[in-house]
């Protein structure tokens, strides 16, 4: 079940609309419309998971890690 499945014909017709003129404008949201079109199908459980790179994992997990060392000499020097 989708989320237009749950409305009324009058609006998924104004959705549709707004879809229409959005892609005649704006090239890049149509593409962008496009993709998240053909994810609304799948049924992969991480079809709406953004795609995070090696990189931006380490980052966030040194991060973590440098945060907690941090917080942790705070306490201990308390």
């Amino acid at each position: 079940m989708s989320i237009v499945d749950g409305l009324s014909p009058h609006e998924q017709l104004i959705l549709a609309e707004i879809e229409l003129e959005l892609r005649h404008t704006e090239a890049r949201l149509a593409s962008r419309l496009s993709a998240f079109n053909a994810r609304v199908g799948e049924d992969n459980p991480q079809r709406f998971a953004s795609q995070v790179g090696n990189w931006e994992v380490a980052a966030v997990l040194g991060m973590v890690l440098l945060i907690s060392a941090l917080v942790t000499l705070f306490v201990l020097s308390c």
